[in-house]
């Protein structure tokens, strides 16, 4: 993946050990989960962009600043904007748009959580700092999680958001999910946390949540944010759930805790998912890709409130698939659960040449995913397909 990450300048190779070991991740119930439900495209909505605009932004988030008004906002990179648009009417209302230098100055957006138009916190990348602001692009506060310490990087998450791994609101606590970039060494296992939590009437920081030894300990060799990114959900009852790509279980915890249980959440179809059989030191990026582009990887849990369902990702993998393979083309699966993790069954929609899952969220209309519409050579609009719920 060509994402920049800040890494430690102490030397990650020294502190990992050569293992043979391989995590074996199967699934048990495969082939043995019964469907009664699909998922089906019933309707669309088109949103008209500006000329500044592309589809497949990084991230979104759907507010109600004004009661009765559902307002779907969307970053722009390009120019440092969030965009605000009425869901129902498709209608452009404005931008909140950021300078890169001065006082209220953010050097590259690259998530957001709005609480309410007075309070708007921006996630700044290159300074890995949340800056608080208002609909006015004005700062108001920053938080830095960043201490500038040789090894920052081997206790610390980075963070890497998108609308279906976003910040969530937990009450007054913000929870940002993050992640490790890299294996790491199993001395570290029980010391790296991944969620960042800030308590938003006192700024004050805490840090939670470690891997799953079982996934990801024993100096297992994931060694890319493919393998290793913890994608959020909040239950009805306020806990959260993590979804991990190598894992066909869920991981349930309360905010402020670090213990889990897990519920099984996995495909019908998905097969053993197993860790890179290579020393973790000077993995060939090659061999990173190509076992992600052959094997099965979970993604998104999302919650629908209206229907009472999680709904879960995962990207199929292409077991010949090479390096020439491109990322687009793993086909996508949803899983759909009862509130109680029951499984419904699960629908396989098309590509991601066609589907950009990562742009999916639920309305009282359904589930809306982002559709490519690889016929609009102007890229004049941003799709969404809504699926519903069917019995089969």
């Amino acid at each position: 993946m060509k994402i920049c990450f800040i890494y430690t300048s102490l030397s990650i190779a020294m502190l990992v050990s050569c293992t043979d070991r391989v995590a074996t991740i199967k699934n048990e119930k495969a082939g043995k989960l019964v469907a009664t439900h699909q998922l089906t495209a019933v309707a669309e909505k088109r949103i008209f962009l500006d000329d500044d605009t592309a589809p497949q932004p990084p991230y979104m988030q759907m507010i109600e600043d004004v009661p009765g008004m559902r307002i779907l906002t969307f970053l722009n990179p390009h120019n440092q904007s969030v965009y605000l648009y009425d869901y129902d009417t498709e209608r452009y209302i404005k931008k909140i748009s950021y300078e890169k230098e001065g006082p209220d100055g953010i050097l590259n957006p690259a998530g957001y959580y709005i609480k309410n138009m007075d309070s708007i916190y921006v996630y700044n990348m290159p300074l890995i700092e949340l800056v608080l602001t208002d609909s006015a692009a004005h700062v108001k506060d920053k938080i830095s999680f960043y201490n500038k310490e040789p090894d920052w990087a081997l206790y610390n998450p980075q963070y890497l958001f998108s609308t279906t791994c976003p910040m969530i609101n937990t009450g007054n606590r913000l929870v940002l999910p993050g992640m490790v970039p890299f294996s790491f060494p199993d001395t570290l296992i029980d010391k790296f946390r991944f969620t960042t939590h800030i308590d938003l009437g006192t700024g004050r920081i805490e840090y939670h949540n470690t891997y799953p030894e079982k996934l990801y300990g024993h100096n297992y060799n994931w060694n890319d944010v493919v393998f290793t990114q913890a994608y959020p959900a909040l239950s009805p009852t306020g806990e959260i759930i993590f979804s991990f790509p190598v894992s066909h279980n869920l991981y349930v915890t309360k905010p402020g805790t670090d213990d889990y249980t897990t519920v099984y959440a996995g495909s019908n179809v998905a097969r053993t998912i197993r860790s890179i059989d290579r020393e973790q030191r000077g993995t060939p990026s090659e061999l990173i890709w190509v076992s992600y582009l052959q094997q099965d990887t979970y993604s998104a849990i999302l919650y629908d409130p209206w229907r009472h369902v999680y709904y879960r990702f995962m990207e199929q993998g292409i077991p010949d698939a090479t390096t020439a393979t491109q990322a687009k083309e793993k086909p996508i699966i949803i899983i759909l659960m009862d509130e109680l993790f029951n499984y419904m069954g699960e629908t396989a929609i098309g590509t991601g040449s066609e589907w950009n899952w990562k742009n999916s969220f639920a309305t009282e209309e359904g589930l809306n995913i982002e559709y490519i519409d690889n016929k609009d050579l102007d890229e004049a609009y941003l799709n969404f397909k809504i699926f519903k719920i069917q019995s089969l």
